[in-house]
């Protein structure tokens, strides 16, 4: 099979039956391949019972900082699991798919509920992000990432934004593309009292896209937990052809693109000829991506962080009208801000398909990361059949859809007249 969906689900304890047989069920009718089981509140041999009598056939991974908290657990035979670091807020896993040659990043989250509390867990995240691709951070946050994540109660304050929203734009991670509810926790109370909160989040990197183009996470309620379970399906590891690599003319503005560049070309290569040609060409091109990420980043962010600082600073200026050092820092701040804008507006004139093709060359990986993430949202990749199985074969799709519109569209006919 080359899709083992990736589930995650804060269960809110797993010592009734009940509960153990919904689990069991979820797992079974998805074709879960790994899962990630949050507030389990099983401890020692309760754990061994849970896996020896629920899945046989799997095996999984707990520990005294994760107890209770965190279990992960996977099918034996379709995948090799390495955990390379575990607190009680996280489990960080790499993965590798029996049969393939890439190997792709999981974090699965349980973070705590205060704001206090959880800032070891933006800490730990920042930290994780400097060292792997292909990732995915999946699980229960226990916080917002915008305002609009909470319907009923207190209004959502900023400061319940600043430490997930700042660690999203330092990982430069984004929501993975979804299917079903928005929100994904209640409170259960009737009436007004009713609360509904998005802290049950799957986010993703600019390279797990290169690997899993078509992936989408559905969140849906579950009757015996106030959570959304989350399953990203369709994990494909497929070759889906060449990939393009763009050049852009600003990378050469750098002081030391030529540097790299030269480096790059006059390192030795093992072959002659056009195999040593075609070498060299693809190891530029990963230290030309290293440049862009590295140095150009996120263009957003850059924009905003910039003109933020340029703000401070005249406002700053303002109150000490005669200080000389303050004016000529709002000047230096200025700069700053117009060599930010400029290449943010690019980015914005990019956005319209009709500009594209004039302004193709002005781009960025921000802006790359947004034409990747728009073609995988708009991509149809599953369905739901009478039953409520997720399809997501990609021939059975493709069979559903043809066949749906073929009922609408009719049948090809030949012309029964002659024109004259």
């Amino acid at each position: 099979m080359d899709s083992w969906p990736i589930l995650s689900w804060n269960i809110r304890g797993l010592n009734r039956v009940n509960k153990q047989i919904s689990v069991q069920e979820l797992f079974r009718k998805n074709k879960i391949g790994i899962g990630g089981l949050m507030e389990t509140k099983l401890r020692g041999k309760k754990i061994d019972e849970f896996m020896e009598h629920r899945f046989p056939n799997w095996d999984y991974f707990t520990s005294p900082g994760t107890e209770g908290r965190l279990l992960i657990l996977w099918r034996k035979g379709i995948a090799n699991m390495s955990i390379l670091e575990d607190s009680p807020q996280l489990v960080h896993c790499q993965i590798r798919l029996v049969g393939h040659k890439t190997s792709f990043f999981v974090t699965f989250v349980y973070g705590f509920h205060s704001i206090d509390t959880r800032r070891s867990l933006w800490h730990d995240l920042s930290r994780l992000s400097l060292s792997v691709k292909s990732w995915m951070v999946i699980g229960n946050f226990n916080a917002p990432f915008s305002v609009g994540d909470r319907t009923g109660g207190c209004s959502l304050d900023s400061s319940e934004l600043v430490d997930s929203v700042g660690w999203k734009s330092v990982a430069k991670v984004e929501a993975i593309k979804s299917m079903g509810s928005y929100f994904t926790w209640t409170n259960n109370q009737d009436g007004l009292a009713r609360i509904y909160s998005k802290i049950d989040h799957a986010l993703i990197d600019e390279d797990w896209l290169d690997v899993f183009p078509q992936s989408v996470a559905v969140f849906q309620w579950e009757a015996v937990s106030d959570h959304c379970s989350c399953i990203v399906s369709n994990i494909s590891l497929k070759s889906m052809g060449t990939k393009l690599f763009r050049y852009y003319n600003f990378w050469s503005n750098h002081p030391d693109f030529k540097q790299i560049v030269l480096k790059s070309w006059k390192a030795p290569v093992q072959m002659s000829g056009l195999k040593a040609i075609f070498t060299r060409l693809v190891r530029l091109k990963h230290h030309l991506k290293k440049l862009n990420r590295d140095w150009f980043g996120d263009v957003g962010l850059g924009y905003h962080l910039a003109l933020e600082a340029l703000k401070t600073a005249q406002f700053q200026a303002q109150e000490k009208p005669l200080d000389f050092q303050l004016q000529e820092a709002v000047k230096e701040k200025a700069t700053e801000f117009n060599f930010h804008e400029k290449i943010y507006h690019s980015f914005l004139v990019q956005r319209s398909k009709v500009n594209w093709l004039r302004h193709g060359d002005v781009n960025s990986s921000f802006f790359h990361a947004f034409l990747k993430r728009r073609k995988a949202e708009n991509s149809i990749v599953s369905y739901t059949n009478d039953n409520g199985l997720l399809v997501d074969d990609f021939k059975e799709v493709v069979s559903h859809f043809t066949e749906h519109f073929k009922s609408h569209l009719g049948s090809p006919s030949s012309a029964s007249g002659v024109v004259d």
